[in-house]
């Protein structure tokens, strides 16, 4: 049947260029027959019909260049044969991609010849036959040949996926009064795209925000977010398929952008289930964040090659671990760049639990506190005061330094030193010296009386 169609088709096509030859001809020799001079003018006309056709072809040389944005002579030639086609009416489809999205006129979908895409900076593309992939087309323009098919679209800039219920609904209550069960179900359909167990079996969801992008550098491929052919290809040719499915569903194909995702709820899944809810909700202040430190796992396995395991006890392994989840992102051209968990959700009946632990706990874990608090602050104090100690000693005695080791101090000599230390001490205090100024002159006058006194015999 599709055969019968293709036929009948290019037998149009054909017969309506054909019209147009036969028509213009027509035309021209309408014109001489009509003349006086009949026989003397057939050379004129077809002279003048060779000229006609000599100059479209030449004007479609110096105009096609100008219709669309090429860049070399072998993209001038292509765009002058899409024109060509175009008055033949055997031409393909025209599309414009921008920001990974496709715009296109809706004629354009039946057409089936060689065609022109064009691409901002921001796009890419793969083509395929009805039986091979082609290749990838990045920003600029692209021509495409008869029967070639988008067979997907990207978006080069950085990708923002969440996941996980929305912030006023509570993903784990029974249908509510005047809850449509459309509304119940796409709640349910969000909480369990994170839901997870603990490992003492209790449920808990979270929402989980995920940046990627496909794998390039920034310039490459003319594009300032990175043109990558071989990462673009990986990601649509890697997108997976649900045969069960129509084809002309468009769940049909998974997109790329749910591979990183899909796989950052799976390593969370896989932490969750290595703690207790008790872990996760200590009594007392923990040193660490449990969401903290599984977000910081994720983010691990999805950007390094190599990361230090956990058993399932939630016990740090001194021992590295290759990371799959990396390896398979690679595969695809995907590179990860961060992940965070946000609003970690439980059953109400849960969550009333944690709340009454905490009310008739919370005296004993304030008392275990202030234990521990008041015994900081003692170990604090004590070694405040041998820093006190340790500073006054040298300030007192930093004067004696000077004297050679040699020599032999006599007790004059000595006093004297050790109280100009501690003159100097009040001095560069500003806050000791604020204090201490009755004191400080006392010093002064006392060494000055020793030093009026004479040598001890």
């Amino acid at each position: 049947m599709a055969s019968k169609h293709r036929k009948s088709s290019t037998t149009k096509r054909f017969n309506k260029i054909y019209g147009y030859i036969l028509f213009y001809i027509f035309i021209v020799f309408a014109i001489f027959i009509l003349s006086e001079d009949f026989q003397s003018n057939i050379g004129f006309g077809v002279l003048v019909t060779i000229i006609f056709f000599l100059s479209l072809m030449a004007f479609l040389l110096f105009f096609g260049q100008f219709v669309l944005p090429v860049i070399n002579l072998p993209e001038r030639i292509k765009a002058i044969q899409r024109l060509i086609y175009y008055i033949f009416g055997d031409h393909g489809p025209a599309f414009f991609i921008e920001n990974g999205e496709l715009r296109e006129r809706r004629i354009d979908r039946s057409k089936s010849g060689p065609g022109v895409i064009i691409l901002d900076t921001a796009s890419a593309a793969v083509l395929r036959t009805p039986t091979r992939y082609k290749g990838a087309i990045g920003p600029g323009i692209a021509f495409t040949d008869r029967n070639d098919i988008i067979a997907g679209i990207v978006d080069l800039h950085i990708q923002s996926q969440s996941v996980g219920p929305r912030q006023d609904e509570d993903p784990f209550s029974a249908i509510r009064k005047g809850e449509s069960s459309a509304a119940y179900e796409a709640r349910t359909s969000r909480k369990n795209e994170t839901l997870a167990i603990t490992r003492d079996g209790i449920q808990v969801c979270a929402n989980l925000s995920l940046r990627f992008k496909l794998d390039s550098k920034p310039g490459e491929g003319f594009s300032a977010y990175g043109f990558n052919p071989e990462s673009v290809e990986k990601a649509i040719i890697g997108q997976s398929i649900n045969f069960e499915k129509p084809d002309d569903n468009p769940e049909r194909t998974t997109s790329w952008k749910w591979y990183p995702v899909n796989l950052a709820i799976d390593i969370f899944r896989e932490y969750i289930s290595k703690y207790t809810l008790n872990e996760l909700f200590p009594l007392t202040k923990s040193e660490k964040n449990l969401l903290d430190l599984i977000a910081n796992q994720i983010n691990l396995r999805l950007s390094q090659s190599h990361y230090y395991g956990i058993d399932n006890y939630g016990n740090e392994l001194n021992e590295t671990v290759f990371s799959k989840e990396f390896d398979l992102l690679k595969k695809r051209g995907i590179n990860f760049i961060d992940l965070s968990i946000t609003n970690l959700r439980l059953p109400a009946q849960i969550e009333e639990e944690l709340q009454t632990r905490w009310k008739t706990s919370w005296m004993d874990v304030a008392s275990r506190e202030k234990k521990i608090v008041e015994q900081e602050q003692g170990i604090q104090s004590l070694s405040g005061q041998d820093q006190a100690l340790m500073d006054y000693a040298y300030g007192t005695s930093k004067h004696l330094g000077s004297f050679p080791l040699s020599d032999e101090m006599d007790a004059k000599d000595m006093l004297i030193a050790l109280i100009k230390g501690n003159l100097d001490t009040i001095s560069q205090d500003p806050e000791l010296s604020s204090v201490l100024g009755s004191e400080y002159k006392d010093l002064s006058d006392l060494v000055d009386w020793v030093r009026s006194q004479g040598d001890p015999e």
